[in-house]
């Protein structure tokens, strides 16, 4: 199967939002405490600007899109810390007719390479602790848990 990385364009942007409700209604059910159902997860004025910044990419399976990845990176430069470039991977998606055919671990191998040539010192995502298919891909493409959150309603 052969997988092709880009940049979205324009007209791209009602197949993403179908993926990204696919993955947001995920996140309704494990969350509905914060997470509200939506038509539109990402706005065209948002995914405009994801892709002038080069923050947002689509897998192409046979020209159709079969998943994307959204970013940013982050300059971490304090007086205590030692600098840090953190490529931040703010939401990934894979089609859910197309999940476990590798897709997901292209688009992470992606950046990768996209944070290493932006001179990044580590990638870095947060992950809802009931996702856990898309905890153990995280772990066998080598990402270690580096701090726990906890949350609390009151």
């Amino acid at each position: 199967m052969q997988i092709t990385i880009e940049i979205p364009k324009i007209e791209d942007f009602e197949k993403v939002n179908v993926l990204a409700k696919q993955v947001h209604e995920l996140h309704v059910n494990w969350r509905p405490d914060l997470f509200l159902s939506v038509d539109e997860v990402i706005s065209k004025e948002n995914f405009e600007k994801m892709i002038q910044a080069k923050e947002i990419f689509v897998a192409k399976k046979q020209d159709e899109i079969v998943g994307y990845i959204t970013i940013n990176i982050k300059e971490k430069n304090n007086p205590s810390i030692r600098y840090r470039k953190q490529l931040q991977i703010e939401a990934i998606c894979v089609d859910e007719k197309n999940r476990g055919k590798g897709i997901g671990t292209e688009l992470l191998k992606y950046i990768k390479e996209f944070g290493k040539e932006n001179h990044c010192t580590d990638l870095y995502l947060t992950v809802n602790k009931q996702n856990e298919n898309a905890i153990k891909a995280y772990e066998e493409f080598g990402f270690k848990v580096k701090s726990i959150a906890y949350s609390m309603q009151i």
